[in-house]
């Protein structure tokens, strides 16, 4: 049977906004249905505790939302996080750099938000092209461009390969994961509001991390690299 790969795409910075920087994040998995489920599973054992009483009808109408839920929602999910199958990859852009200012000056806010996907995916499109690869993408407005139809353009370039796309909400439980794993960088490259916590939340789930790519200099972070290049916070930041 053909291999079924699902992927789940979503950002977080801004590209046009006063945030220093702008991230695509992204999870691979064959098992979509069990991530889902233990986040059900999950969504199910909060709203039955006393505990969570006070924040049930919160977590009914948000979902799981990093910057959304409470410190105690987020502890329950992060604890979830690394016990879950899926490989997560990562595309960072500094908003003070050469490379992201030069890309603005000579396109706008879709160009750039293209450029940023292709830098994430062209290389989890390549290994994976003996299997059917199927994208969700978390609904996002864009100017000049739509979402739909920047997608449009970038998988083009994919005709040959065996790809379905598809534009969801939150209502799609497995983007919580990338929004999770997400709300870790955003800390991370913001040290200011990082959270005591946050640190311990990236290690736990850094072996799940297969690449984490800084493209205004154009460093790549993975476990097979020399120890400053290894994914760890200190080389985030090192290398940020």
């Amino acid at each position: 049977m053909e291999k079924i790969n699902y992927f789940y795409i979503d950002e977080t910075g801004s590209i046009s906004n006063n945030a220093s920087f702008f991230m695509h994040g992204c999870i691979q998995t064959d098992s979509p249905n069990v991530i889902s489920d233990s986040i059900k599973k999950l969504r199910q054992n909060i709203t039955e505790s006393l505990y969570f009483e006070d924040l049930r009808e919160s977590l009914l109408k948000k979902g799981f939302h990093a910057t959304a839920n409470s410190m105690d929602l987020r502890a329950e999910f992060y604890k979830m996080l690394p016990l879950l199958n899926y490989r997560a990859y990562f595309a960072v852009t500094r908003k003070d750099s050469l490379f992201f200012k030069k890309a603005m000056k000579d396109g706008d806010e879709s160009d750039f938000f293209e450029i940023s996907l292709k830098k994430l995916l062209h290389d989890r499109i390549i290994s994976n092209k003996e299997a059917k690869n199927i994208f969700f993408f978390e609904t996002i407005q864009l100017s000049k461009r739509s979402l739909k139809t920047v997608l449009e353009s970038f998988f083009k370039d994919y005709q040959a390969y065996d790809i379905e796309y598809k534009i969801v909400g939150k209502e799609e439980e497995n983007l919580a994961v990338v929004d999770y794993l997400n709300f870790i960088f955003d800390h991370i490259f913001t040290p200011d509001k990082m959270y005591p916590t946050m640190e311990g939340n990236f290690k736990r789930v850094s072996a799940k991390i297969g690449i984490v790519k800084m493209l205004h200099n154009n460093v790549y972070l993975s476990r097979n690299k020399p120890s400053n290049l290894q994914i760890t916070s200190k080389n985030l930041i090192d290398n940020y």
